[in-house]
């Protein structure tokens, strides 16, 4: 936890969409095994006034009567641009996670608009998780964790402890090779060294051929019938860098299952303008 209070805070940004919906479903459904705190953050653009539509405040009161009585419920209320608030209230709150839904993005959409989610995902200093559908996060069994070789194992290691405070379930640690020249063997090999680094229990190691690397993954969960990805960030909150190619963004505009986003280092984050 990032916050003095006892109890694991979560932030779940707002826009009123089907996909806000999803995100606060998951949150509401999940079997949280340590006590939870959860704000509800929405946004208003100064620039159009009135865009939620007059009944969004009623339909989002309706939508958090799914939670059970005994989850503290805190709403906010920002104006600006939506990542910024975003980051503004995971500073002043002591955020531990975010839950984000999003609707995906396909094609040029997805190169050059993206999701509040996606943004999200580049910039913040703590775990996010996307929500693309509604998920069974409480029976997830099998987690794919990509991973990257060249990677201290010291930073994942901490990233997927925290995770199993949350979830139970078993990872399955997966590299995708895009070099068709190395052998699966010897990529195998690094593969199980690196686990072994991990010192995390409960897993089952993979190596999957594929042109491109978040392709790959995508194939591998469906393929096992996975419940989750989760999978460790080096994002850059300088917006110059806000659309480079990303892995993790391109996984949570396409995965149709939760994605588990985990910062792998302390950084501190100057907000976008």
């Amino acid at each position: 936890m990032t916050n003095s209070n006892s109890r694991f805070r979560i932030l779940i940004p707002c826009d009123y969409s089907e996909a806000c919906r999803q995100a606060l479903e998951a949150c509401a459904k999940f079997d949280w095994k340590i006590p939870v705190e959860v704000f509800i953050l929405t946004v208003q653009d100064p620039t159009q006034p009135g865009s939620y539509g007059q009944n969004a405040d009623r339909q989002l009161s309706e939508w958090l009567t799914a939670f059970p009585a005994g989850i503290q419920i805190q709403r906010l209320n920002a104006s600006g641009r939506f990542v910024n608030a975003v980051l503004e209230v995971l500073t002043r709150h002591g955020i531990d996670l975010v839950i984000a839904g999003t609707r995906g993005s396909r094609g040029w959409d997805g190169v050059f608009v993206g999701s509040h989610a996606e943004k999200i995902v580049r910039v913040s200093p703590v775990p996010v998780l996307a929500i693309q559908q509604p998920p069974r996060i409480a029976g997830t069994r099998d987690i794919v964790v990509p991973i990257d070789l060249d990677h201290d194992p010291g930073e994942l290691r901490a990233c997927l402890t925290k995770m199993r405070r949350l979830f139970s379930g078993r990872f399955h640690f997966l590299y995708v090779e895009t070099n068709p020249a190395r052998h699966e063997q010897t990529a195998m090999e690094l593969l199980t060294e690196y686990s072994r680094k991990l010192g995390i229990g409960h897993y089952e190691n993979a190596v999957v051929n594929a042109d491109e690397v978040a392709a790959g993954i995508l194939k591998y969960a469906a393929q096992i019938g996975a419940g989750m990805i989760a999978i460790g960030t080096m994002g850059n909150p300088d917006p110059a860098h806000m659309f480079r190619p990303s892995v993790a963004a391109d996984l949570v505009n396409h995965a149709r299952i939760p994605v588990f986003t985990c910062p792998l280092r302390q950084r501190e984050v100057s907000i976008p303008r």
